[in-house]
């Protein structure tokens, strides 16, 4: 079984768009794939799947990767789901790989969970599990929560999966450590040799809360201090907001920028 990865189809980095970026509205009145022509007329190589905007109920995968393939966009699948509860798997696990096998999506991504250093058996079964699945890389994310999103259960749980020989990276989620009171530069040196995707957005903050944005040029330059912690040309996705009344010039013009870094 030969695994695709987001890159092994392109010479420069792969840059994808999340559905998320052009909000719920959107979604919810084109639905995501009505939305998929947008990316591709963009210029984006990918398309991020979230399952959190499907419809109840979904079940046609199949047929959505299917419309993602005639856009030539390859899929990264956003599962929703917390990897680990404590010291196993979570139970959904073998379901939301299914989804990314009839996705034909090349990665799928998970929050981290509540880990609390599982067992070898655990990361045994864990290992097998994603050997044997047709999505060539699983990765956790540093979500917006205390026990997901800040450093040391991320370094832990990633060096604990190093050491188990499991196949299991992360996407790394620049705006996310403000949600978390965490320093991105500090996780990007900690966790960069990890990251096998990157999720972009800048952030504001408004009434002492923080807020996903369009990046300003000054952290677009501060990003080029993470991007030298990651591996050569990681893949790369837009998720702050996209908006604007040409979508498609708007997200052209933002993938143009990422394509800098």
């Amino acid at each position: 079984m030969t695994k695709r990865t987001l890159a092994d189809t392109h010479d420069r980095p792969a840059q994808l768009i999340a559905t998320s970026a052009y909000g719920h509205a959107a979604v919810a009145a084109h639905g995501q794939e009505g939305i998929l022509p947008w990316l591709a007329a963009a210029g984006a190589t990918g398309v991020e799947i979230r399952r959190e905007l499907l419809p109840a109920g979904f079940d046609a995968f199949a047929a959505l990767g299917e419309a993602c393939a005639r856009q030539r966009l390859s899929v990264v699948y956003s599962a929703a789901d917390e990897l680990w509860q404590d010291d196993a798997p979570a139970a959904t696990l073998g379901q939301r790989l299914a989804e990314a096998a009839a996705l034909d999506a090349r990665a799928i991504k998970f929050s981290l969970g509540n880990y609390r250093r599982g067992p070898a058996q655990a990361w045994t079964a864990l290992r097998e599990t994603l050997a044997a699945a047709p999505v060539a890389l699983t990765m956790v994310e540093n979500d917006q929560t205390p026990q997901g999103g800040t450093l040391e259960p991320l370094a832990i749980c990633l060096h604990d999966a190093e050491q188990a020989d499991c196949p299991l990276y992360m996407t790394f989620d620049i705006g996310n450590w403000a949600w978390t009171g965490g320093d991105a530069v500090n996780a990007a040196h900690r966790l960069g040799r990890y990251v096998r995707y990157v999720h972009c957005k800048g952030v504001v903050w408004r009434d002492g809360k923080p807020h996903a944005a369009v990046p300003s040029a000054e952290e677009l330059h501060d990003w080029h201090a993470l991007f030298a912690a990651f591996p050569p040309c990681v893949p790369r996705a837009i998720e702050f907001p996209l908006q604007g009344e040409d979508l498609v010039a708007v997200s052209r013009d933002e993938l143009a920028r990422l394509a800098r870094l």
